[in-house]
Parts: structure tokens; sequence; C-alpha cells
């Protein structure tokens, strides 16, 4: 009986593994047995099967990939990419309202990459966790979105910005007016930055906060019940970075520039 390709290709490891081997370049068979670590009995079987289908082609004993293996190599990549990331932490991602997130951007939400969930234990809910803070202080460019209040972020953004470091904030309107009353140095320091540029969203805002660097990108999202939960997601890879920065452009499309003090 003719077997299917979904089945042909994806519960086959070896089979996976020879497709995105042959992506790189055309190889022979003793090149495919030393980098897969097989012996000939235990692929030459995969490759029948994939010649079969037209995947694979072979021609003076060199094996490469077909213009069709070539097409769903390229697609399945990002299939196995994106599985990997809701896998890797399942039980965050289930309980995430990505209805939030644009269409376009959840489609290639495989470009995050594999991510590192941060959750604060008991002992430090209210204290900036370390691995964030060191990539944040080493960071050259800082884009940030956020729509809560976190005590230590006042001082942290201005201390960044005397540093040089360029930064451009984007606020809820209840986080602006509390950073201007309850840390009001802090906020002038800021206002006074040449480094620094504030923006007030004053739509409801879709995520708990996003932090995008040249170093890092931290995502916090909204629960299914529109609950918020403090679990930070980073990824570091150029193309999650690339992902972020598309993000935070978006959901800076409507938003002001903090031209002076809000009023109370």
């Amino acid at each position: 009986m003719k077997q299917s390709l979904i089945n042909l290709i994806l519960f086959s490891n070896r089979r996976k593994e020879l497709l995105f081997l042959l992506r790189e370049e055309p190889k022979d068979i003793d090149t495919i047995k030393e980098l897969l670590n097989v012996d000939a009995g235990a692929i030459q079987p995969h490759i029948k099967k994939m010649k079969d289908a037209h995947l694979i082609l072979e021609e003076k004993k060199i094996y490469s990939l077909s213009e069709i293996g070539k097409i769903i190599v390229e697609n399945m990549e990002s299939l196995l990419n994106t599985i990997e990331i809701f896998e890797v932490n399942g039980d965050h991602w289930k309980t995430c309202d990505l209805t939030r997130i644009p269409d376009f951007l959840l489609e290639r939400i495989d470009e995050l990459g594999r991510c590192e969930l941060l959750e604060p234990d008991a002992e430090h809910l209210f204290e900036t966790p370390k691995d964030f803070l060191e990539e944040f202080l080493s960071s050259k460019e800082i884009l940030t979105f956020v729509s809560y209040f976190h005590p230590e972020a006042p001082s942290l953004y201005a201390d960044v910005a005397e540093k040089g470091t360029k930064q451009v904030l984007c606020m809820t309107e209840n986080v602006i007016e509390r950073l201007f009353s309850s840390f009001p140095e802090e906020a002038d320091r800021l206002s006074k930055n040449k480094n620094f540029k504030m923006f007030v969203c004053r739509k409801p805002a879709p995520l708990s906060s996003i932090v995008v660097t040249d170093r890092f990108l931290a995502l916090k999202l909204f629960e299914n019940d529109g609950k918020f939960r403090d679990q930070m997601l980073i990824a570091t890879g150029e193309k999650a970075l690339g992902w972020g920065k598309e993000l935070f452009w978006h959901l800076m499309k409507g938003a002001e520039p903090l031209e002076e003090k809000p009023g109370f």
C-alpha cells in the first residue's frame, strides 16, 4: 500500500535527518553513513523509500534532494521548530492568550527558537531576574513596551540611559502616572535624557510586556483569563530579535510621544 508523505517523513527521525543532511549539499553514501553514524544496511531502506517518493535523487552514486524534496524540507523545518517551541515550555504556552499576538507574527512563531522560561520563586517575587538584568545592562539599544509597574524599573531605566544606552519605552497610562507620582526623581532623569524616548499607550494593552535589545528578547503574555502571571520567556537568536522588534513596533502603532508630565 502506498505510504503518505506525512507518514514517510514525520514518523521517522532517520528520514528527517537524511532530508536535512542533503539540504546542505549532495552527498555520497559513505559521507551519509559517517555523518548519521549508521551502516549501509540501516540507511539504504530509508534512501529507497525516499527515492520511490521522489524526494531524493541519485546520480552516479551521489544523493541529492529533488525539487519536491527541497520544498518539503524548507516548510518542514518551520513546522518542526514550531512544535518544539510549544513542547519545551508546554505548560506555560497552554495558559497564554495568543490571540493578542498579530496573525502575521503567530504564523512565524518558530522564529523564536528555543526559549528559556524565567519564573521568580517566592523569595524573589519583586526582584528583577538576575539573568535578565545582566543582559539588560549589557545591551546597547533597548525597546520596551510595558503594561504593569515594577518598582525597580524606574531607576534601572534611568541608570542605563545615563550610560549612553538608547531606549524607547512605551507604557500604558496607569504605568506612566505611577512613574511620575511615585518616582519623580527617576522620571525627571528620564525626561531630560537625550538617549531616552518615552511614549504612552492609551488603548488596552495586548500583552504584559516585551523587551527587545541587541542581545535578547523578553516576553510576558497575559493568561487566557486575562490575568497577569510573572513568567518571562527569553530568546536570543537573531530571528527571535527580529520577530520581537516587529511585535514591538506593531504595539507602538497609535502610541503618543510624552512631551510633558501627565496631569494628576
